[in-house]
């Protein structure tokens, strides 16, 4: 069989691209073909890079999709969702719970361990959320979360190179599926590529950005009590 578009003709049209092939397998859609993407990755190729997979010595564990209480009771642990990862923190009070005789049914790598790095992979605009597990409590996530536990990469320092700008162009360009189905692969995430000049300062910078993220958030907690105060303050003039 005999293509209508000619050899040459496709050459061309695939180079005007710049879509090559880094692995066994290329999607063509237009995330992926997204040419200051392509730009950006191509200049840290040239540069040095390194892959996250390197730092990535075992699977991502993926939560099952739990049977939920309707009412938690005072045993009860939280399951952590893609409501509950937002702005690089975990929100336990958006957590649904399961009973206590579920949590300890689950594989063992399945119960969260303080300092593992979360990371949201389904659900369009959910996609490529990502924080650092800070408590000290029973817990696990469900089927739209992963725990990625690396090695010789600090948690913190993988949390803020996936939440970086380039991971987060990285997510948009990996992602694949029907609209509100949409979902990143456990292969794709580990072909994410970063500078290698990075290594020797991204633990710093982490914990410079973690400190400066956490005194923001107390502000924002602040802010958001005082526009609580003044609306109530209408109503009550109002009244």
């Amino acid at each position: 069989m005999h293509s209508s578009v000619g050899d040459g003709t496709i050459r061309k049209y695939t180079s005007s691209l710049k879509l090559v092939a880094t692995s066994f397998a290329l999607r063509v859609d237009a995330k992926f073909a997204d040419t200051s993407a392509i730009d950006a990755l191509s200049k840290v190729r040239s540069l040095g890079c390194f892959e996250l997979g390197d730092y990535l010595p075992n699977p991502f564990i993926k939560g099952a999709q739990p049977e939920y209480l309707d009412h938690p009771l005072e045993d009860s642990v939280p399951v952590i969702n893609t409501l509950a990862v937002q702005k690089f923190s975990v929100q336990i009070a958006d957590c649904r719970y399961i009973a206590v005789e579920d949590y300890e049914s689950l594989a063992n790598e399945k119960h969260l361990r303080e300092h593992d790095v979360l990371m949201t992979v389904d659900g369009g605009v959910s996609i490529g959320k990502v924080a650092l597990f800070a408590e000290k409590i029973p817990a696990t996530v469900d089927s739209h979360v992963c725990i990625l536990r690396p090695s010789k990469l600090s948690p913190l320092a993988l949390v803020y190179l996936l939440g970086s700008p380039l991971g987060q162009m990285q997510f948009r360009r990996a992602e694949s599926g029907a609209s509100g189905q949409t979902t990143v692969t456990e292969d794709d995430v580990r072909r994410f590529v970063f500078p290698t000049s990075v290594l020797s300062v991204i633990d710093q910078l982490a914990l410079n950005a973690e400190s400066r993220r956490v005194e923001i958030a107390v502000e924002r907690k602040r802010l958001d009590a005082d526009e609580i105060m003044l609306w109530n303050d209408i109503v009550k003039a109002l009244s």
